[in-house]
């Protein structure tokens, strides 16, 4: 029943952009470079510590670390598999088969991710959420990120950031790549808007168990809710839901949804705006005895 409610749910969404489902907004996070050079290695847990060092960072799915230089250490860049203390943190994967206790490892992280609420379908703006510390923020493909990365040297505390969806982890989560680097931790730097996605209800009652939905949806909700378990008993699930879609109840659905704000305000930059300039012909015909006609 759980799933049938969630399957409704997600068709819901998905039948109209919707206007309440715009406009939720979240305070972001900016998660700062980490550097030090007096760390030690734990080769059975595959753990780097060093005391204090890693007070200030926020693990997320995907991170990586440097490893620049130290006795016995193979040098390169891994990923991190998770922050265990403010003292130590996991890699998957071995910068030597031994223990490493000399404690002269230098490393350095730059986190290039940022986390998203776990409900956004698609990004509206994003932009700095204080006047003091000014941020922007460009919505970029992943490619011209990457591309960055690759050409160009570490930049940190720069005034604008160029951002990128991806999902990474179990479940896969939405996450923001980023590129420069921010300089140091800034908590609730950046404000997101977005449209949001169906959040699933995972139980009957308790914690994950209201359904989101404005009351004037609801009829709706309820005629889907019953198009997909009928359509389960008696099939036929595609033919109910397009049935639906062309019914009166969708209609007025839409109607009241629009009717929030019926009123944007004047047209900007309309027609009437537009210039028109006489027509140019550039391809004239030499009249050898009266000159370009």
């Amino acid at each position: 029943m759980v799933r049938i409610l969630n399957e409704a749910g997600h068709h819901l969404y998905s039948m109209h952009p919707w206007r309440w489902a715009v406009g939720r907004s979240s305070l972001l996070d900016l998660r700062g470079s980490l550097a030090d050079t007096t760390a030690t290695w734990t080769a059975a847990t595959s753990t780097l510590t060093e005391t204090g060092a890693f007070t200030d960072y926020s693990f997320l799915a995907g991170d990586e670390i440097q490893i620049l230089d130290g006795t016995g250490a193979t040098t390169g860049v891994y990923k991190i598999a998770s922050r265990t203390s403010a003292n130590a943190i996991v890699l998957d994967g071995s910068i030597a088969a031994g223990d490493l206790a000399t404690g002269d490892i230098s490393w350095q992280i730059y986190p290039q991710t940022i986390s998203l609420p776990s409900d956004v379908r698609d990004i509206v703006h994003i932009s700095s959420s204080t006047e003091t510390a000014l941020y922007r923020v460009s919505l970029t493909t992943l490619q011209f990120i990457l591309d960055k990365r690759a050409s160009s040297a570490q930049v940190t505390s720069p005034s604008i950031f160029y951002a990128t969806v991806v999902y990474s982890g179990e479940p896969p989560r939405p996450l923001l790549e980023i590129w420069p680097s921010p300089g140091s931790n800034a908590t609730g730097a950046l404000r997101i808007f977005y449209r949001s996605r169906w959040a699933d209800i995972l139980a009957d009652s308790g914690t994950n168990s209201a359904i989101q939905i404005p009351d004037w949806i609801n009829d709706l909700y309820i005629f889907i809710v019953r198009a997909y378990a009928a359509g389960y008993e008696k099939g036929n699930i595609h033919a109910r839901l397009a049935e639906i879609r062309s019914s009166p109840i969708f209609e007025a659905a839409k109607r009241s949804d629009g009717m929030v704000q019926p009123y944007h305000g004047k047209i900007q930059n309309g027609g009437a705006r537009i210039w028109r300039r006489p027509r140019v012909i550039f391809d004239q015909v030499i009249n050898m005895a009266e000159g370009p006609t």
